[in-house]
């Protein structure tokens, strides 16, 4: 049955159609990590993960992303 389904949706080819598809996005973003210049980097590497006063939401203190 599971045979029979995956000749008649073409299963073999999306297989290989989404396997190209990440190679082809994995490279890219490789490509942009390897030329993105090491002071970028590290610039961003030094940015502060909260707010001055711990705050890492970014929302005023009280409030929750749901309301």
């Amino acid at each position: 049955m599971l045979e029979e389904l995956a000749r008649e949706t073409g299963a073999g080819v999306w297989a290989v159609a989404s396997m190209l598809f990440f190679l082809a996005i994995w490279i890219a973003v490789a490509l942009k990590v390897w030329r993105t210049p090491a002071e970028r980097i590290a610039e961003q590497a030094a940015l502060p993960l909260t707010d001055d006063d711990g705050n890492a939401s970014g929302l005023p203190r009280g409030e929750s992303p749901g309301a």
